[in-house]
């Protein structure tokens, strides 16, 4: 549907202007081919903020010429680099996967008019903006629409296009009956009784999204991670810090943020952080106190995270691309993405083509050095200390 509109592009800078669209933005959302937590208004503007480094971040929107309706958001970023000595323009999504925690960006695109969509911005990206040398999309899942049709709307001679294997999301069943999964997973059980006998009366183990508790909880995972192997990294680097003391009160407000703790007695065992949009359970963190390694704490805490969820309404639980193989496991399905490059054919892509080929070539064509694995000629006499 949809292929004949004419589509408007609107471009909008990174500032709290962006809330100007809040309902606009929220309701698209809700009728996109691809809604998702790390799509909405809240975690993609705050995220952007404390995220960005040098790099110019955008927004393009696209609305239908006649009614102005709001048919997509295409959140951009772009950077300089250089390949060869060559200056490159490289964009990418607004949130890249290499300096943020967004899992599997997407645009926010009507499902409607999708292809519609994705046409107007090949032809934008082709013939209005063309101070640009690579696009990339990175964790595009292999059943979105750009992935199914790439090759057809990004073809030579104006796109030259590279597409790699990118990580996989385990998925896990959220619909089903808990006493179901519970008996399938032997291990997780054993694991379970072993840690509640070994604590015994001071084991507790809460989920909470109530507003009034998120600064708690969340100073708790933080203290606990610092204390970890992953200390200074993810949620505790000071950085990502103030990004979670501003976004998650702000998801907890919409009932889209819950905290999984585990204690022994007031101490923390484990902590994890899940959101929620529409009918999908997003498990994002995990950490663990090291002192209870030995007792399997992740694995125990997790699948009583995941019980907290069955019955709910949901129809299922991302691990997310590439961080959870130990669940592997447990999931009813597993997610590929693909990791897309586009370029944007011209001089520059030719040169630089030519220089990767004549370096491959120098490669296979230099001489293997070669070790001298001959034994020596005289072997040297012993000393004869008499």
């Amino acid at each position: 549907m949809g292929k004949d509109i004419k589509i408007t592009v609107e471009k909008r800078p990174l500032d709290s202007s962006l809330y100007e669209l809040e309902s606009e933005w929220d309701a698209l959302l809700k009728r996109s081919s691809c809604p998702s937590i790390y799509s909405t208004l809240d975690y993609i503007y705050i995220s952007c903020k404390h995220c960005q480094l040098t790099e110019d971040i955008f927004f393009l929107l696209f609305r239908k010429e006649d009614t102005g309706e709001l048919l997509a958001i295409f959140p951009l970023s772009i950077w300089d680099n250089r390949l060869y000595g060559v200056p490159l323009k490289t964009v990418e999504h607004g949130l890249t996967t290499q300096n943020s925690d967004v899992d599997k960006p997407y645009p926010i695109i009507d499902r409607q008019h999708e292809e519609a969509c994705w046409k107007r911005f090949r032809t934008y990206f082709r013939k209005d903006f063309r101070a640009w040398d690579v696009l990339i999309y990175d964790e595009v899942s292999t059943d979105f629409f750009l992935a199914r049709v790439l090759r057809k709307t990004f073809s030579l001679p104006f796109f030259w296009i590279k597409e790699k294997p990118g990580p996989v999301s385990p998925m896990v069943r959220l619909d089903g009956e808990w006493d179901v999964f519970w008996k399938a997973h032997s291990n997780l059980r054993k694991s379970t009784r072993r840690l509640e006998k070994k604590i015994g009366d001071a084991f507790s183990y809460t989920v909470t999204g109530d507003p009034t508790d998120v600064e708690r909880c969340l100073n708790e995972y933080i203290a606990t991670e610092q204390a970890s192997w992953k200390a200074g990294e993810a949620v505790s680097h000071p950085a990502t810090q103030k990004l979670y003391h501003e976004l998650l009160p702000k998801l907890a407000a919409k009932n889209q943020v819950f905290f999984g703790m585990m204690y022994d007695g007031d101490t923390v065992i484990s902590a994890e952080i899940s959101y929620v949009f529409q009918d999908r359970v997003y498990f994002a963190h995990g950490t663990y106190n090291q002192a209870y390694s030995k007792l399997s704490p992740g694995s125990v805490s997790t699948g009583r995270f995941i019980e907290y969820f069955y019955g709910k309404g949901y129809v299922e639980g991302d691990f997310l691309a590439g961080y959870a193989h130990y669940i592997n496991g447990w999931a009813s399905r597993i997610e590929k993405t693909s990791n897309i490059t586009i370029r944007r054919m011209g001089l520059k892509m030719s040169y630089l083509a030519l220089r990767h080929l004549g370096r491959k070539v120098h490669r296979k064509l230099k001489p293997p050095v070669q070790l001298n694995s001959e034994k020596p000629k005289t072997v040297p006499h012993a000393v004869d200390k008499g």
